[in-house]
């Protein structure tokens, strides 16, 4: 027989409320892995111009729970609501 199991992810706001602390820490580790590994430079939205606004992707965070219990946090870029479609 053979077992099929599903693990829901959430949303980050969502996945927040879930998880909690465990899922804030799951969050902070894979901003923090992006900034080592130099792939996105935080910048403050005040100080980019209207295109720099219109050319940035959105970054979708997820959380879900691994079967070994462990709280994961998955990124994505939505280049889908971009110009670059």
């Amino acid at each position: 027989m053979m077992l099929n199991h599903t693990m829901t992810q959430y949303h980050v706001n969502r996945g927040l409320k879930v998880f909690g602390e465990q899922g804030e820490a799951a969050v902070l580790a894979e901003l923090q892995q992006l900034h080592v590994q130099d792939v996105i430079e935080p910048m403050c939205a005040h100080e980019l111009s209207e295109a720099d606004c219109a050319d940035a992707l959105p970054y979708l965070i997820f959380l879900k729970q691994k079967q070994t219990g462990i709280k994961k946090g998955l990124g994505c870029a939505d280049v889908g609501s971009s110009a670059y479609t």
